[in-house]
């Protein structure tokens, strides 16, 4: 999914919504009432998916780092999931970096791994970012990285997950979807983001998202992930505002959008959403940057979810 849960939010028929100094602008046929249903319709999808998916972040339990060098073998007695440099009792696979990137092999019997399309071999071909190695109730979801693994346990047992009904909000109010105007920086610098798990996530500097909300010219800087590829089409705009570690989450809360075609376009606060890592430890998640923090409250969108 934060990536989601993997999976972004895109803003659908705002482009027929436009707020001017936080008045409603006039809309197009179905409006304010079309906005809205779609807006609760993707938060009822959303729902689903946190309680049935079984990479829920609702469901994930921990997160095992394994660093690049000799084989490892991942075992798991219990339900407990360990690392070990040797094979015992309770190993189920091995991942081995070499050449760059990582695989698996000498798989147990009935363990599988699988990708989003397919499933993957052993010995020869790499694991793909996300792929999932079930083991009876478990999946663990492996995270290649040039330095080390991420194994991101999914426990369906978890009570976050068996316990989860929906996700919080604020009621959709159309206040909070604002006209905005993209500048594009001509030559976007990278940037160093802090983690949760004070880590550093690189992205580029893509350009600053202007508004006007509660009376005052604000901005936020909008990120990318990546200038190529499919990720490169969409803007990552993290930001804190006066209503975190009340309301909403301490850490703060993220907008995903595709890049707008024109430098005007809605910026909608209703559709913000929290960072993976207010459902579960497991995660590694970006902090806005200082320069995105807002001195103004912004009540739209996901609330913080209790613990």
């Amino acid at each position: 999914m934060g990536k989601g849960t993997g999976k972004r939010i895109i803003l659908s028929a705002l482009s027929a919504f436009f707020l001017a100094s936080m008045a409603p602008a006039p809309l197009p046929a179905g409006g304010d009432d079309a906005w809205r249903q779609e807006l609760l319709k993707e938060r009822a999808l959303k729902d689903v998916e946190f309680k049935t998916s079984v990479t829920s972040p609702m469901a994930g339990r921990e997160r095992l780092t394994i660093p690049a060098g000799e084989k490892s073998f991942v075992m798991v007695l219990r339900g407990e999931v360990s690392i070990s440099a040797q094979a015992g009792e309770g190993a189920v696979f091995s991942l081995l970096f070499r050449r760059g990137e990582w695989f698996w092999d000498d798989a147990a019997p009935g363990i599988e791994c699988r990708s989003e399309v397919a499933s993957v071999a052993t010995k020869n071909e790499a694991l793909p970012a996300g792929c999932l190695l079930r083991v009876g109730d478990l999946n663990l979801a492996a995270y290649p990285g040039s330095k080390a693994l991420a194994l991101i346990v999914f426990d369906p047992k978890r009570p976050q997950q068996v316990e989860f009904e929906h996700l919080l909000y604020f009621p959709p109010d159309p206040r909070y979807a604002v006209k905005a105007r993209l500048e594009r920086f001509p030559e976007p610098p990278q940037m160093k983001v802090t983690t949760t798990r004070k880590l550093e996530k690189t992205f580029y500097r893509f350009g600053r998202v202007h508004f006007r909300l509660e009376g005052k010219e604000l901005s936020l800087a909008a990120l990318k992930s990546s200038l190529e590829g499919p990720d490169s089409g969409y803007l990552f705009i993290p930001f804190k505002d006066a209503t975190n570690g009340d309301e909403t989450y301490e850490v703060g809360r993220f907008i995903d959008m595709p890049e707008p075609s024109e430098s005007e376009f809605i910026l909608d606060f209703n559709r913000c959403y929290n960072p993976l890592c207010n459902y579960s430890p497991a995660y590694n998640c970006p902090m806005p940057p200082l320069e995105n923090i807002l001195k103004v409250g912004v009540p739209a969108g996901e609330k913080t979810y209790p613990h």
